[in-house]
């Protein structure tokens, strides 16, 4: 049997504020673990990045670390207004490696947001899905998206830290889940 090419790969995934510490430190490995394995076994070539802070970054420093093409799909250029200097930073690093970018709008507004996750869905052969289960939010349409699109995205579950790759089934039951309540620390 021989095993599916996927070119183009994509992520979606929390920004790292809605990550526990334990998912922050863990996350950026998997994804550098990933994009390498991505391009041994499935031909990978481009990663393609929504370039917000956590998931996206660390997703697209892998990329570039794998050697792979980097290609950042930015929803509008005051993306990273607000943030830190650091993230503001690493964004500018990024977008400096990035070989092909796709800017969405000209200013905030959600529909760039929503625009940018379909985009990146529609150029992409493959999706990675770092998500918490049942948390709502763009990481979740985008996964819906794709799914529907025909897609069976990698799940990088940062509760349970392990890449899992769900059957469609699977994906529309936890689709379905609503977030649980928090705890109290």
């Amino acid at each position: 049997m021989t095993r599916a090419v996927w070119p183009r790969v994509m992520v979606t995934g929390h920004r790292s504020e809605h990550l526990d510490p334990v998912a922050r430190a863990w996350v950026p490995g998997e994804l550098r673990r990933l994009a390498a394995g991505l391009r041994a076994d499935r031909g990978t070539t481009t990663g393609v990045s929504g370039m917000a802070i956590g998931a996206d970054l660390w997703w697209a420093d892998a990329v570039v670390d794998a050697g792979l093409r980097l290609e950042a799909h930015v929803p509008f250029p005051q993306q990273p207004d607000g943030w830190t200097p650091a993230d503001r930073a690493e964004w500018e690093r990024l977008l400096g490696h990035a070989a092909h970018v796709v800017t969405y709008g000209t200013g905030f507004h959600v529909r760039h947001l929503l625009a940018r996750n379909w985009g990146m869905v529609q150029r992409s052969d493959q999706v990675v899905a770092v998500w918490v289960r049942g948390r709502p939010g763009g990481t979740r349409s985008a996964i819906e998206y794709a799914v529907r699109r025909g897609l069976r995205p990698l799940w990088v579950d940062p509760v349970a830290r392990v890449t899992t790759w769900p059957s469609v089934d699977s994906w529309w039951r936890m689709l379905a889940q609503k977030a649980r309540p928090r705890r109290a620390a």
